[in-house]
């Protein structure tokens, strides 16, 4: 019986690690140029990082929706091409997850240094 506990705890474990720490396959990353670049009405940029961080540093035409109410607003999302603006890889990747889940298509992500790189992009969309 504690065989079959200790082996539960380590996979469980091991899939928390990987779900949080393994790279998402096909999420590239890109720097806030290539960003303005494709945002020409076919990308979203999708503004994952708290609602502190993001008013310091908003994004134009940017749907901020912090990763903690992502499952259940994503629909505020539309359905088209995504770029996550993260504060870390960890948020990066449980983001880029749980849209690829509900059927989003994210095809990169950003993650500002110290604030300074979204200064150039205002959030459009305020919740």
């Amino acid at each position: 019986m504690s065989f079959v506990m200790i082996v539960t705890l380590v996979v469980g474990a091991g899939l928390f690690l990987l779900h949080r720490y393994l790279p998402v396959s096909h999420v590239k990353k890109m720097n806030m140029s290539e960003i303005t670049a494709k945002n020409d009405g076919m990308v979203v940029p999708v503004d994952t990082r708290d609602y502190q961080t993001s008013s310091h540093d908003k994004m134009e035409h940017a749907v901020c929706l912090p990763l903690a109410y992502l499952e259940r607003h994503h629909q505020d999302i539309p359905q088209r091409p995504i770029v996550l603006v993260c504060s870390d890889e960890v948020e990066k990747n449980l983001a880029a997850r749980l849209l690829k889940r509900k059927g989003y298509e994210v095809i990169g992500y950003t993650i500002p240094a110290k604030h300074q790189e979204c200064r150039a992009m205002p959030c459009m969309i305020e919740k």
